[in-house]
């Protein structure tokens, strides 16, 4: 995943996940990278080492209990990291998500996350008379 940050700045997130089925968890390895578009060589990366339960009714997925197990700096050439800022790249109190199971294939599978709350609240606007 890569995303666009203020100043031009990009972040990519690579995680390498294994899930378990039969134990129903799942461990993730993810690395985030901090980069400028005009001078990609020079990067700040921070890893997290993750695990999470999950559980399953029907064709839904649930996964609660995540839990953050290692953050490291591995190189900050950005000069942008505090120790108390790699720790904050952790989940944070474990919540309950709920995704929708779409099976690809034997091996494959696609999770479509199911929003907590299914309300939108919109108003309508309306033309002042100028």
């Amino acid at each position: 995943m890569k995303s666009v940050l203020e100043n031009d700045a990009i972040l990519e997130v690579d995680s390498h996940i294994t899930t378990s089925i039969k134990n129903l968890n799942s461990y993730a390895k993810s690395f985030f990278k901090i980069y400028f578009k005009q001078n990609p060589d020079l990067a700040s990366i921070i890893s997290v080492e993750s695990s999470e339960k999950m559980d399953f009714e029907g064709d839904i997925m649930i996964s609660f209990d995540s839990k953050t197990h290692k953050t490291d700096l591995i190189k900050d050439e950005l000069n942008i990291f505090s120790p108390e800022s790699v720790k904050s790249f952790t989940r944070g109190t474990s919540v309950t998500v709920k995704s929708k199971i779409q099976k690809i294939d034997d091996e494959t599978i696609t999770l479509i996350g199911i929003p907590a709350k299914d309300v939108i609240n919109c108003f309508k606007a309306q033309k002042s008379a100028v």
